[in-house]
C-alpha cells in the first residue's frame, strides 16, 4: 500500500470581539466546516501560510507577528501542523465566488462548533478546536505537542456547564 504524503501544514484560530472561531466551509463535495490555513510552501514559514491561507480563504488580513504558537500536532505517516490564534485581523470576510478552496467563511461560537460536531466539522479540526480550548483554560501546556490522531476530552462544566453532557470527546 502506498504512503499517502502529508505535507507540513499551519491553520489559524481567529477571534472576534465575541471570541467567536473564524471557520471556512470547504468547497468539495463533503462541504465540511475547517479552520483557515493550508500547506507550508518550500521556504515558508508556518506563520506566513497561516495568514496568507487565511486572506485568501476569507478576506480577513492579519498579521503574523500578533500570532501566539497554540499547538504543534504530528501527522502520520510525516508531517507536523502548526496551529496559531489571533483576535486581532481587518477587513471583512469576503469569499471570492473564484474561491478554489471556500465556498463560505464565517464566525461561530464554540458552542455552535461543536453543536454541528462531526456531522459538519472534518474531525482533525475539531481537535485541534478542543485542543486551543484546553490551552486557553490552563489544562494543557501552551503550546501543546502531540499527535492530531489522539483524542481529545473535554470536560464541559469547566466552560460554564453550557453543554448537556459532562465531557466531551473527539
Amino acid at each position: 500500500m502506498e504512503e499517502r504524503d502529508l505535507k507540513n501544514g499551519a491553520n489559524l484560530i481567529v477571534l472576534d470581539d465575541k471570541g467567536r472561531i473564524l471557520v471556512v466551509r470547504e468547497k468539495t463535495r463533503l462541504e465540511r466546516w475547517l479552520l483557515p490555513g493550508g500547506e507550508v510552501e518550500r521556504g515558508e514559514s508556518p506563520r506566513h501560510a497561516a495568514q496568507s491561507e487565511t486572506e485568501e480563504e476569507t478576506g480577513i488580513v492579519t498579521d503574523e507577528a500578533e500570532f501566539a504558537l497554540v499547538g504543534i500536532f504530528v501527522q502520520r505517516p510525516k508531517g507536523v501542523v502548526f496551529l496559531y490564534e489571533t483576535g486581532k485581523f481587518k477587513g471583512e470576510i469576503f469569499v471570492s465566488p473564484e474561491n478554489m478552496e471556500a465556498s463560505e467563511a464565517r464566525f461561530m461560537s464554540f458552542e455552535e462548533i461543536f453543536e454541528i460536531g462531526e456531522e459538519g466539522f472534518r474531525t482533525a479540526y475539531l481537535r485541534m478546536i478542543l485542543r486551543w480550548r484546553r490551552c486557553r483554560l490552563g489544562i494543557d501546556p501552551t503550546p501543546y505537542e502531540g499527535r492530531l490522531s489522539d483524542k481529545v476530552e473535554f470536560p464541559k462544566h469547566l466552560d460554564g456547564g453550557s453543554f448537556r453532557d459532562a465531557v466531551l470527546v473527539v
